[in-house]
């Protein structure tokens, strides 16, 4: 089923809103900057150096835990209601929605399931009533693997609205890396950039609204479709970074294949490499597989260069930047390629379509 891309809202290092954020991306702007974590080097006198990452600044300091994810979502979320329009106060239209949140496993090993169950049946409500916003349909969900939980929430999302249930998914995708607790654990892991070791991954911290509802229904009530989303695939890679293998690609082809059925060619892609060789052999490994049958961009576009790894928000920045560049006419064709690779060994691709040019050109201002 594809689906109509109708409000996006985001907030990031670059930007506190979607439209911001993604004029830097397109721009390569990127504001890292240290954080509170020494890691050892050999080259410096005192033994220790800062490691440097891309964290929010001034919104979100004083904040952790609930407390940090209900407020980066909240402004994200707020940013949509701007960005689509919405009214706050239409509780038939909130009655008819349903929110699907996306995250990461806590990474805190002894605090990790408690802290899970806590976001699962807090974060949405938290988020809601932080906006004031009426109650929606009770079929929310979580998605819980990290990198590719956002396009997994997407597959989730066509079934959902094909069965009619309800009119409506907004998916909220949540991350921060940059926590004491979450670098401490991608240092014991070695999955960090530091000075003595350049190929590794700097944290980040980011929050995306999508709102996604079936093309008749966006077209019936006259939404922004600005973009859609189709061909969506999930799988699984058998040789997951967790398990401290390195991918073989093998996931990440199947579901690739899928998404691009008898597509020989697609001009742009955006991807979730964000510094981490595991990361580049299975993309490299993937584009090996597919050679025979589809020309892929070798290097793909990555938010992370810009962002940092931003986790589960990490597919829906990418789906925001792709529509964003049809709306600013940057775009090199209709279609996008999006894909997402999770340690845990989830994958996931779909195309990100050009919305209707009407949609386009009305905004054109934005």
């Amino acid at each position: 089923m594809r689906l109509a891309l109708t409000g996006m809202g985001m907030l990031s290092t670059l930007g506190d809103d979607v439209v911001s954020s993604c004029a830097a991306l397109r721009c390569g702007i990127a504001r890292p900057a240290p954080l509170r974590f020494d890691v050892y080097s050999e080259d410096e006198e005192e033994g220790v150096v800062r490691v440097v990452g891309h964290p929010l600044q001034g919104l979100t300091n004083g904040f952790e835990g609930l407390g940090l994810y209900t407020l980066m979502a909240a402004h994200a979320l707020s940013d949509l209601v701007r960005y689509a329009g919405l009214d706050r106060q239409d509780r038939a239209f909130w009655a008819s929605t349903a929110v699907f949140h996306c995250l990461s496993r806590p990474r805190m090993e002894d605090l990790g399931i408690p802290f899970e169950e806590l976001l699962r049946k807090r974060l949405v409500p938290a988020v809601l009533a932080e906006l004031e916003l009426p109650g929606v349909s009770g079929q929310g969900r979580s998605f819980m693997s990290g990198h590719a939980s956002v396009l997994e929430a997407i597959h989730a999302s066509g079934q959902v609205l094909f069965d009619g249930g309800v009119k409506r998914v907004i998916l909220l995708a949540v991350d921060s890396l940059v926590g004491g607790d979450d670098v401490m654990w991608l240092a014991q892991r070695g999955m960090l950039k530091t000075p003595e070791r350049p190929v590794g991954l700097m944290p980040g911290q980011a929050a995306v609204a999508l709102l996604l509802e079936g093309e008749v229904e966006a077209r019936r009530r006259g939404a922004r479709m600005e973009a859609f989303i189709d061909a969506v695939h999930v799988g699984v890679e058998p040789d997951s970074r967790e398990r401290r293998k390195s991918g073989s690609g093998l996931g990440l082809a199947g579901v690739l294949t899928r998404t691009l059925a008898s597509r020989q060619v697609v001009p742009e892609a955006y991807g979730d490499l964000n510094g981490e060789d595991s990361r580049a052999r299975e993309w490299g490994s993937a584009l090996v597989r597919l050679s025979g049958t589809h020309d892929l961009p070798v290097a793909p576009r990555c938010p992370a260069i810009s962002l940092g790894d931003t986790g589960s928000a990490s597919g829906a920045i990418a789906i925001a930047a792709a529509a964003r560049s049809f709306v600013r006419g940057y775009a090199k064709g209709a279609e996008v390629l999006v894909w997402s690779s999770s340690d845990s060994g989830e994958v996931a691709s779909a195309l990100v379509v050009q919305g209707d040019r009407s949609e386009r050109v009305a905004r054109r201002s934005d």
